[in-house]
């Protein structure tokens, strides 16, 4: 029998080729463009949420023209906590409202500012993890009728009680200094695991949950995340469950108490709501890559020291006066 001896050739054509270096980089190409288009996309929205708000608002028109100082104050503020934001996945409510009322800001004006500013970055957050499938349905649907109860109704209560900002400005202080110690504690306690035999029971008050997050969020212009998903994965739930949850809650919440505050307030400073609209917004793409490279404890540490000692700042201003 005649060997039959295989050429070169069809050898080489029976191996899987080897897949050359530009064919590897062009694909992912694709992962590149989506990031493009949902900069793109948000770019846009803003484009339209800041024209709608200049032809429907003459105050917002005359604050853009006049473009004071406050506003390039709150842009560089709106960056930086957006980033921190998106390094620890909380505390933008929180620094932002501490900045704000060191700043002078009522804080029902600025708690305005922060949901104002939370809403587009918050549906791209929320739809982005929809999309990867880390929204849990039930959990969503428990959560988001309390949740928004709650928002509208410290959102009202704060904005009726802005001529008491004297008043009510170092009570939200004190919160601000609360939450700057719960990020504090769980700064610490980040790599800390539980004990050998204990086990962490589910939370099961899922609504009185959403409503005292959604409440106190209003009324602080922070906390929902802080509040909301702390218990949450203390409480036995999924972590990455747990944030894509909230985050898809937070969109609904920012939306209808900014809508609430903007209704009921006489006044709002846009200066401040543009500055951490554009500020935050600048901020959302580049936030992830960033927080890949910076301990999460680190940031946590800082972002609670100085929450605290700008807390305390703003009550002992308080005190001077009274006394």
């Amino acid at each position: 029998m005649e060997k039959v001896i295989q050429s070169p050739a069809a050898t080489t054509a029976s191996t899987p080729p080897i897949e050359p270096p530009a064919t590897v980089s062009a694909a992912k190409l694709p992962a590149g463009r989506a990031r493009l288009i949902w900069w793109a996309a948000g770019v846009l929205s803003l484009a339209i949420i800041l024209t709608t708000l200049w032809v429907q608002i003459p105050a917002f028109r005359t604050h853009v023209e006049d473009v004071p100082a406050t506003f390039y104050y709150f842009l560089l503020a709106g960056f930086v906590f957006a980033m921190i934001d998106g390094a620890i996945g909380m505390s933008y409510g929180i620094t932002s409202t501490t900045f704000s009322l060191s700043m002078g800001i009522p804080p029902a004006s600025a708690s305005t500012a922060v949901h104002i500013s939370e809403i587009l970055s918050n549906g791209i957050a929320g739809w982005m993890h929809f999309k990867m499938g880390n929204v849990n349905r039930k959990l969503f649907k428990m959560l988001i009728i309390p949740g928004i109860a709650g928002a509208v109704i410290g959102a009202y209560l704060l904005s009726s009680l802005e001529h008491y900002s004297t008043y009510t400005k170092p009570v939200v202080s004190l919160y601000t200094f609360i939450l700057g110690a719960i990020i504090l504690k769980r700064a610490i306690n980040i790599k800390r695991k539980a004990a050998p035999g204990q086990s962490q029971k589910k939370i099961k008050r899922i609504g009185t949950l959403g409503f005292f997050g959604g409440f106190i969020d209003a009324i602080g212009g922070g906390g929902w995340g802080s509040i909301v998903l702390s218990s949450l994965i203390a409480g036995g739930r999924h972590p990455r469950f747990s944030l894509g949850t909230v985050k898809a809650c937070r969109f609904f919440i920012a939306m209808l108490s900014s809508l609430t505050f903007v209704t009921v307030l006489s006044h709002v400073h846009w200066d401040a709501v543009l500055g951490l609209v554009v500020g935050s917004a600048i901020a959302s793409p580049i936030a992830a890559r960033v927080s890949n490279r910076i301990s999460a404890k680190t940031i946590m540490l800082a972002v609670a020291v100085i929450v605290m000692l700008a807390s305390v700042k703003s009550i002992y201003g308080f005190l001077l006066k009274v006394l």
